[in-house]
């Protein structure tokens, strides 16, 4: 099923545009909010060929698809009619929304267009560390100083970028709650904090804080802003307001924030810093055992988002964060208990699935390895609970800590664990701590954790009911084999089995009885499914993506029912070649996986819409 297809299936089973409030993406999931969650066939998704899982928390309807993520998002908001800024903006807030699911909601939403950015800033910041500790570089010398401010601008300048994403979760002026976060790391600020002047505003005494790198103040001003906002609306006249209400936000929020909510929030941001390492430190050991052991059960119903900001929080206020440090090691015991399938195993999609799975997992991504093969077959998940459990423990007893910055996972977040004050023997156990989580997990799911069983709950596909299929040639020419095609995706039979025409013309007929199922914007590309099942792509040349649609005109359109022959479209021959173009057209068979066999006939010969060029059994 190629992108377009399961765009359109996957909408269709939440419940359809209209159940649809908002969709975002992260790195390998769909994330909707839906006005009911009843009404999604949920099954009926997870059994969709290219659909790891679906999970359902913190108000989101999430979709696991894997790291092509972000295609098929681009066709669901094809599918959806709207612009990508408009996917995430919510039309209305679900009622019965639980507290808590409300407070993930709106962390997800305020930290998940920074995490990213705030993975690559503290892997660069954590590299820089590692490079000045074995003396590689000088922290005088101008490269370390370059990249040092790429790795910190982020961090230092936190507010503004939270502020902004807060902006857009409480539903006001962006730039607006940029500013307010600006205001709070206002270079003159910071240094009358650090010099000790004293400030008063309109004779009220301003406690200045180091807001640099802090979470909590800002997201708490713009909330206080979005509610002064909203009653400014109602008071002051549409014409003025473009103006003064940004005017009056500014006078209003600014102190205040400064003044209340500034102090209030820093400290409260330190208990919170104080009351973690107050748990952490009554057993470290314990406490790593427990967290880690559970760690990736939390992440797959999207309760970590509610421990990011304690993350962040730590670095902020203590300038280290041992928490991560603990849970670390989890994504290493995925990884382990993945990597056990893939080398017991002798199944050749199992295997090969494995591999994408395990290479994800080093590179700090796991969704894979849990949705595609460790739960699915339970075991090697529990066993990476298990070795995430020890790992943990062993980070927790070594007083192993995350300095500087955040990081997500993988072999390049773990200079992030060096201290900047050199290495010691929390980074050393630190180290111990993934190899024995990965070690552990492999170990336990190889001997004891997975035996390879013909059943595949996830893996295997349904094939459907199709006895025979006949598939007339839609266009004029010589019919060729797919591997003398001059494009590996096609001749590599990555896409499907099927054949390929030089054409002759520039008609395309249809070669069965079916439905036009998608039509590709740059008019180069037609999908079709026949009554009986069979799901059909039609490429007219190779690269002709890149004409935009130019000299070609399609005459059907998405959803309309065709009869063999009937005229799909016409395209210049003569033009597309003139432009450069190979006019060679695929012909492929696109769930040709799930049939018994895709037989070509008659290769070498000039064939035409009267012919048949390929046979579909099951």
């Amino acid at each position: 099923m190629n992108n377009s297809d399961l765009a359109k299936e996957i909408v269709k089973l939440v419940g359809g545009k209209e159940n649809i409030l908002s969709v975002i993406h992260c790195v390998t999931r769909l994330r909707f909010k839906l006005r009911d969650e009843k009404i999604a066939e949920t099954e009926k998704i997870k059994k969709l060929k290219d659909v790891m899982t679906v999970v359902k928390s913190g108000g989101q309807y999430q979709v696991v698809i894997g790291d092509h993520v972000s295609y098929v998002y681009d066709e669901v908001i094809q599918v959806l009619g709207i612009k990508p800024d408009d996917a995430a903006q919510e039309e209305e807030e679900p009622e019965n929304k639980s507290i808590f699911n409300k407070f993930v909601a709106l962390i997800s939403g305020i930290f998940m267009p920074v995490l990213g950015l705030m993975a690559a800033s503290g892997i660069l910041k954590g590299f820089l560390t590692a490079a000045v500790t074995v003396g590689w570089v000088d922290t005088s010398a101008g490269i370390y100083e370059v990249l040092y401010a790429a790795s910190d601008s982020l961090f230092y300048f936190l507010p503004i970028f939270l502020g902004f994403s807060a902006g857009k979760v409480f539903k006001t002026n962006q730039y607006l709650s940029a500013a307010i976060g600006a205001a709070l790391v206002y270079p003159t600020l910071v240094e009358m904090y650090n010099n000790g002047t004293h400030l008063t505003f309109l004779h009220i005494p301003v406690i200045l804080m180091n807001y640099t790198m802090s979470v909590i103040p800002v997201i708490i001003a713009i909330y206080f802003m979005s509610k002064v906002e909203k009653l400014l609306v109602r008071f002051i006249p549409k014409s003025l307001q473009l103006i003064f209400i940004p005017l009056l936000l500014l006078l209003i929020v600014v102190p205040v924030s400064l003044i209340i909510i500034g102090p209030v929030s820093t400290y409260a941001s330190q208990l919170l810093a104080k009351g973690a390492l107050g748990l952490y430190s009554l057993s470290p050991m314990i406490a790593g055992f427990f967290l880690a052991g559970i760690w990736q059960v939390a992440v797959m119903f999207g309760l970590h988002w509610a421990f990011i900001p304690i993350f962040i929080n730590n670095i902020s206020v203590l300038g280290y964060d041992p928490i991560n440090a603990m849970l670390y090691c989890t994504v290493f015991a995925q990884t382990g208990a993945v990597l056990a399938v893939m080398l017991k195993t002798k199944n050749k999609e199992l295997r090969s699935l494995s591999i994408t799975a395990t290479i994800s997992g080093f590179l700090g991504i796991t969704e894979p390895a849990i949705y595609g093969v460790n739960l699915p077959y339970k075991k090697p998940f529990i066993m990476a609970c298990v070795g995430s459990a020890f790992g943990g423990a062993i980070a927790g007893m070594s007083a192993a800590k995350m300095f500087g910055g955040f990081a997500s996972g993988g072999v390049f977040g773990i200079p992030m664990f060096i201290n900047p004050e050199g290495l010691g023997w929390d980074f050393w156990g630190f180290l111990i701590s993934l190899v024995v989580a990965f070690s552990i997990s492999l170990i336990l799911t190889y001997f004891f954790g997975f035996k390879d069983k013909i059943e595949e709950p996830v893996i295997q596909t349904e094939k459907p009911a199709i006895l025979d299929e006949a598939i007339y040639s839609p266009i004029q020419g010589e019919l060729i084999a797919l591997k003398d095609v001059n494009d590996e995706v096609f001749s590599g039979g990555i896409m499907g089995a099927g054949a390929a025409i030089i054409p002759e013309n520039g008609e395309i007929r249809a070669p069965f009885d079916g439905t036009v199922v998608s039509i590709f914007q740059t008019k180069h590309a037609i999908g079709l499914i026949s009554k009986q099942g069979v799901e059909l792509l039609i490429h007219i040349g190779l690269d002709t993506v890149n004409l935009n649609g130019q000299f070609f005109d399609i005459k059907v359109t998405e959803s309309d029912e065709v009869k063999k022959g009937d005229l799909l479209g016409m395209f210049d021959l003569a033009a597309i070649q003139k432009a450069g173009y190979d006019v060679t057209t695929p012909i492929i068979v696109t769930n040709s996986a799930a049939l018994a066999d895709v037989i070509v006939l008659d290769l070498g010969s000039k064939v035409d819409n009267s012919q048949k060029i390929l046979d579909a059994k099951a």
